[in-house]
């Protein structure tokens, strides 16, 4: 609660809205660069709105499932209509940025900007794009192998190195195919975007696996893949533990060849089909 009164205490203080105040900052201090606000894409009001949303959950230090300041105490900190305001939290309940609970003592609250929501918006543009899964492929044989290789490239510390060898651990378990799916061998490939310790590495190689895992290796049989698919693992662990970017990179690539091909002579059909929203 004290994270929310100290948000709901800032948006009383600030009279002018952000999207305004950056205005008018530019205008100020760089009149050369006012006009070329002309030149972007104009936003609609709950677009900004949505925007000074995220930036005040941000500087707000709030976290996944915290309230969100009452509808009254928005509108007046964003000095906008109620349609508008409520469109902007539309907007953000579509890409689970925010949930709005229902009942007497709902409201918004904050969600959380995870792997899975970007995946699932990222299948629909795929779609609307053309792409197909055989071209999500190709960029699994770009994105894996630098994945590793930047993960080798870090100092990794007792934790993530812990972690690392847990994770190869967990999968030399028996081969249950819903395990390994779901769980065991899909955390080692959501593990090594995390060590990079760069957010935009995370969120779009783990999407990109995501979508991949969800929408092939889920409707496949795994276990004749298990055995190679933990050597593989191991392999790749060892070139990031022995920080070894190249030899990482190498291994990475060899087992993203293997992996496609394995799930390619599983089921062939469905790499030239459209990627599907889901």
């Amino acid at each position: 609660m004290a994270k929310v009164s100290k948000l709901v205490s800032k948006s009383l203080e600030r009279r002018v809205p952000r999207h305004v105040a950056a205005d008018r900052m530019i205008a100020r201090k760089f009149p050369a660069r006012a006009g070329l606000r002309r030149m972007r894409r104009v936003l609609k009001t709950s677009e900004l709105i949505a925007r000074d949303i995220i930036l005040d959950i941000f500087e707000g230090g709030l976290k996944a499932g915290d309230a969100l300041p009452p509808e009254a105490r928005m509108l007046k900190h964003y000095e906008v209509g109620r349609a508008s305001l409520r469109e902007a939290l539309r907007l953000l309940e579509v890409q689970g940025l925010v949930h709005i609970r229902a009942g007497a003592t709902g409201g918004p609250v904050v969600g959380a900007a995870t792997a899975e929501n970007l995946a699932r918006m990222l299948t629909l543009f795929f779609g609307l794009a053309g792409a197909t899964y055989e071209d999500l492929t190709d960029v699994m044989l770009l994105l894996y192998p630098q994945i590793a290789a930047v993960a080798a490239s870090r100092k990794l510390g007792r934790l993530d190195a812990a972690a690392l060898t847990a994770s190869i651990d967990l999968a030399c378990g028996t081969p249950n195919p819903r395990l390994i799916r779901s769980e065991s061998l899909r955390d080692f490939h959501s593990l090594l975007p995390a060590l990079s310790k760069n957010p935009v590495w995370t969120l779009l190689a783990d999407a990109v696996g995501l979508i991949f895992a969800d929408h092939i290796i889920a409707t496949t049989d795994s276990r004749e893949f298990h055995a190679t698919s933990v050597l593989d693992h191991k392999q790749i662990a060892d070139a990031i533990l022995a920080a070894d970017p190249e030899g990482a990179r190498k291994q990475m690539l060899e087992h993203t060849k293997r992996m496609i091909e394995f799930y390619r002579a599983q089921t062939p059909a469905i790499f030239s089909q459209l990627i599907e929203w889901r």
